[in-house]
């Protein structure tokens, strides 16, 4: 059984155990599914065999564990650690100095599944509680289910990443697998913007005339401002279905499809939206942007489409998925950069992969 950290005596004795730890197993689990405004509920952490469950939300300090993950000495691994690290960054200003990212490796070395519940359940016969994939981590008490299978995130990441690290080292990818975690490792959090024309990429919002887009974008507002103002994710204020269905009838009482709660709740302040907008214009379309503000050069076009083609060809060769080869944003700085000038062609990537498909890239351009 885990060791439950709820206190912070209890956190002061774990303290040791982290600090004398050349590598330690690191999870986090939030409440995105429930929250506007996710924050980090439980960290999960594995030592020499000895897994710990600490509760961020009791209110005692969690001093020391950002020295613990900032030591160039310790390596932290995790799986899946992109969003782990942004979270962590934007809650604790904590930084991971020798970050080993489980499914990054899994991902370059071709070796499927990449979801840790499929690496569990195939590698070690572990088989995780689907049920618990949308807990509400920020209730208490957590029941032992939850804890157990919090503990079961990074229980096992330490004989993973041995094993990775060794079939990595046999086909010559260690500095493309420390490469990619550096890259991870150094993510900051940066807010997303509200976009007040989200409601136009709800399904059956195409369906709609213009007084149901009307009706519709009046409802994704008002669900807006209650999900901030609650700090509730907004398909739990109502369904995105539900409001279309409401656009779509010009609702202003509950109709099929939509549910009972919310009209008890905000039925008056529903009715006012639709019977207020169905007088006014549909919203305008924004206006479409060109990519990065202005059309690509027909030569320029003309290289990115080859290169994409190669990369195609080159992933499947490997074994590997596409953007393991090389990203989207990677391909255009080589499209720019062209075939000829072989000193800004190896400027736009890493070392280890200029050496690899540099020239498998100026002749795909050629």
């Amino acid at each position: 059984m885990p060791t439950f950290i709820d206190t912070e005596s209890a956190w002061q004795e774990a303290l040791p155990a982290l600090r004398k730890s050349s590598s330690l197993a690191l999870d986090t689990e939030t409440d995105s599914f429930f929250a506007y405004r996710p924050k980090i509920c439980l960290l999960q952490i594995t030592v020499d065999g000895e897994d710990f469950i600490l509760d961020p939300l009791a209110g005692f300090p969690l001093d020391g564990f950002g020295e613990i993950l900032a030591d160039e000495k310790r390596e932290v691994i995790l799986h899946a650690a992109e969003n782990d690290v942004i979270h962590m960054q934007h809650e604790f200003g904590w930084r991971i100095a020798r970050l080993f990212d489980t499914q990054v490796s899994c991902f370059i070395l071709g070796t499927p599944p990449y979801s840790l519940a499929g690496v569990l359940e195939t590698r070690f016969d572990v088989k995780l509680d689907k049920r618990m994939q949308r807990s509400d981590w920020s209730r208490r008490p957590l029941s032992e289910e939850q804890i157990e299978y919090a503990a079961n995130d990074t229980r096992y990441l330490i004989g993973l990443a041995g094993e990775l690290k060794e079939r990595a080292a046999e086909v010559g990818r260690i500095e493309e697998i420390e490469t990619e975690c550096a890259r991870i490792a150094g993510r900051s959090w940066t807010p997303d913007p509200f976009d007040p024309d989200g409601f136009r990429r709800m399904n059956g919002a195409k369906e709609l005339d213009d007084t149901g887009l009307s009706i519709l974008s009046a409802l994704y507002l008002f669900r807006h401002e209650l999900a901030d103002r609650r700090n509730r994710a907004p398909y739990r204020i109502v369904a995105d279905s539900a409001l279309v269905t409401i656009a779509k009838k010009r609702a202003t009482h509950r109709i099929d499809g939509t549910p009972e709660n919310f009209w008890r709740r905000y039925g008056r302040q529903v009715g006012d939206l639709v019977r207020k907008a169905k007088t006014q214009r549909a919203p305008a379309r924004p206006k479409r942007k060109a990519q990065n503000g202005a059309p690509l050069p027909p030569d320029v076009k003309v290289r990115y489409d080859a290169l994409r083609k190669w990369r195609g060809t080159a992933a499947g060769e490997r074994g590997v998925e596409p953007f393991v080869v090389a990203r989207n944003d990677l391909l255009m700085d080589v499209a720019k950069c062209g075939p000829e000038n072989t000193e800004e062609l190896a400027a736009t990537m890493e070392s280890f992969r200029f050496r690899e498909y540099g020239e498998a890239m100026r002749a795909a351009m050629s």
